[in-house]
């Protein structure tokens, strides 16, 4: 069975969230630690700045008793005393294929369409392939996924309006400092969520940027390649003080930026704003920044006003993309139950012919060898046929049903114990 468990930005605020953030360094042994617990045979793991979600393949037909062991492990993997089950979500077999398939177009994000969430998930995809945690049946999973992705991205408008939210963050900044052409920005954090910021930030008219990242050549590549000015990350706090905007986006897991490095040069003594944008979660930034004099702190969870609004602009979109993922997880279900056919009918094969062959060691001596030969010939036939019987009657059973009720009744049938 087919089943996921997660936490996101409709069931979380960012204090949760970033809790249970899972880096990539953490997959690997958080992975391990939940198999040894339980029947999952294969499992994908994957964390954003908006959710962390757990996708497994498990033996077991009960998925609430996996999900609440796999609660438990995260609890105690991450070090969280307060128990946060409530925050977290789980859907099994169609409801968890269609549940990916909207995370992966975009669909579930808090932006609308968002365009980033499926690079993130590929990598995701990629690592825990690497790790050795998937197999066929979640592999092929995520490839149909991407290719949901694919199709409503290209036959529907959702990805119309702003696509990021690094798009959304920067905008909400123009309106509240207006025209940002000789404001000094600081850009933490040169990956992905920090190329988009500052490719927004070059269309809105801003041309002073200094950038700083924890590898420098990542910062010095992408200075090169925009206009800006690349810095070593130990020197970053140099440049607080006479930034007019500061953003980060890191996957440093903790606070960069504390309330002390604020203290020291804004409240009184500082007479413009600064704009501080945080994209990361774990947050780079302490919260009690917000409370200083002349500072304005966003986080992930303050975009939520304008991604809503954004989102009604491509609304009309949903219904058409809904048809495709419904067409998709069809077509998914269908490889899927044809593959658990497909181990019925080998074992029933095998076993005929394992009758086949034993009755006719038992029975060799009886006959001369041209009689022999005969029998051999026609029950040899007969197996065949009644072989071809069973598994065209088997496939007329089970055709569209998608339930797991008549595969156990065969299996029941003919002794079949395993999946």
């Amino acid at each position: 069975m087919i089943a996921v468990l997660g936490i996101n930005h409709k069931t979380a605020n960012v204090d949760i969230r970033e809790g249970f953030y899972i880096s990539c360094e953490m997959v690997g042994p958080l992975a391990e630690e939940i198999l040894q617990k339980t029947n999952i045979r294969e499992i994908l793991i994957f964390s954003t700045c908006n959710r962390t979600e757990i996708y497994f393949y498990t033996r077991n037909t009960c998925h609430k008793e996996e999900s609440g062991i796999i609660i438990d492990v995260l609890h105690e993997f991450l070090e969280r005393k307060k128990d946060y089950s409530r925050a977290f979500y789980s859907y099994k077999k169609k409801a968890a294929i269609k549940h990916l398939f909207r995370v992966t177009s975009g669909i579930d994000s808090m932006l609308l369409g968002e365009v980033q969430i499926v690079n993130q998930v590929k990598e995701a995809y990629l690592q825990c392939t690497k790790l050795a945690l998937t197999d066929a049946v979640l592999m092929r999973l995520f490839q149909k996924s991407f290719e949901a992705s694919k199709r409503i991205r290209s036959e529907t408008n959702i990805q119309k309006g702003a696509t990021s939210i690094s798009y959304v963050a920067i905008d909400m900044c123009v309106n509240k400092l207006g025209d940002i052409g000789e404001k000094k920005i600081l850009l933490v954090g040169a990956g992905e969520t920090g190329q988009k910021a500052l490719n927004h930030i070059k269309k809105k008219g801003g041309r002073n940027f200094v950038i700083s990242n924890r590898t420098f050549e990542t910062a010095e590549n992408l200075a090169k390649k925009t206009g800006g000015t690349a810095v070593p990350f130990e020197e970053l706090s140099k440049y607080y003080a006479s930034s007019d905007i500061i953003i980060t986006a890191t996957t440093a897991g903790k606070h960069i930026i504390s309330h002390d490095d604020v203290k020291s040069y804004a409240g009184s003594a500082r007479t413009r704003p600064q704009m501080l944008i945080d994209l990361s979660v774990p947050r780079n930034i302490e919260e009690s920044v917000a409370k200083i004099k002349n500072i304005i702190l966003l986080g992930v969870d303050d975009l939520q006003v304008v991604t809503d609004r954004t989102a009604k602009l491509r609304t009309g979109s949903l219904d058409k993309a809904e048809d495709i993922i419904e067409e998709m997880a069809a077509d998914y279900l269908e490889w899927y139950d044809n593959r658990k056919l497909r181990s019925i009918i080998t074992t029933i094969t095998s076993n005929l012919q394992l009758v086949h062959e034993q009755e006719l060691s038992n029975s060799e001596k009886c006959y001369s060898q041209h009689e022999f030969a005969l029998i051999k010939e026609y029950s040899g036939r007969l197996s065949q046929k009644y072989s071809r019987l069973l598994i065209r009657s088997l496939k007329k059973i089970s055709n569209g049903q998608h339930d797991a009720t008549a595969l156990k009744k065969i299996k029941d049938l003919f002794d079949i114990h395993e999946e």
